[in-house]
């Protein structure tokens, strides 16, 4: 499935328009379309009808079962973002929302996971620590749902200490998460019980 980043800017390019010329038939900053085409932000719907139909194309929504995942590229963008704010709840949150519904896609579908859910994010969103538990909640999610796990997933370093994110747990709690923690987590020096990836 292509990008948004491909689609507007191939609708840009069969319209032979430039990125500037593009915004001002849409209403848009020319910066946002260059951000959109370099697939550094995620335009909301409304602004990639807008695009759309600036070049031309007539644009009909039509749900499909993949329609609520969220790729590992934009939860790392959200991550970052909450994480810049200082708010690593927030950052856990957008991480949680995206491995619940990668889970609840796996448990209710035989359909595979798109490649565009599960392709590396760039290195720099994210410092390695939150790197690799973006990685491994991913790899988690397609583990519990007998999907294959991107070999990025895998590879992601474990954390020099037992972590247990957002958290610094007691003794005896520590122990007690441990015991529920999934051996990919362990693998990776992380603590996450099965129950926190659940979504409502």
């Amino acid at each position: 499935m292509p990008t948004a980043a491909d689609t507007i800017r191939t609708a840009r390019t069969r319209a032979r328009l430039s990125q500037s010329a593009l915004a001002r038939r849409a209403g848009v900053a020319q910066s946002t379309v260059s951000r959109i085409e370099s697939d550094d932000l995620d335009p909301t719907w409304s602004t990639m009808q807008s695009l759309l139909q600036a070049t031309g194309w007539a644009v009909e929504p039509i749900r499909t079962e993949v329609a609520d995942l969220l790729s590992a590229s934009t939860t790392s963008r959200a991550m970052s973002a909450s994480l810049r704010r200082g708010d690593q709840e927030a950052a856990i949150r957008d991480l949680t929302e995206a491995v619940g519904r990668l889970i609840r896609f796996g448990e209710a579908s035989d359909a595979p996971v798109p490649a565009w859910v599960t392709d590396e994010p760039r290195a720099h969103e994210l410092d390695p620590s939150w790197g690799t538990y973006l990685a491994t909640a991913f790899a988690y999610a397609l583990e519990r749902t007998h999907r294959p796990i991107a070999q990025w997933m895998l590879d992601s370093p474990a954390l020099p200490v037992e972590t247990a994110v957002g958290d610094d747990p007691s003794t005896e709690f520590r122990a007690w998460l441990r015991a529920q923690t999934p051996p990919i987590f362990l693998s990776k020096n992380l603590l996450s019980r099965p129950a926190d990836w659940t979504i409502a």
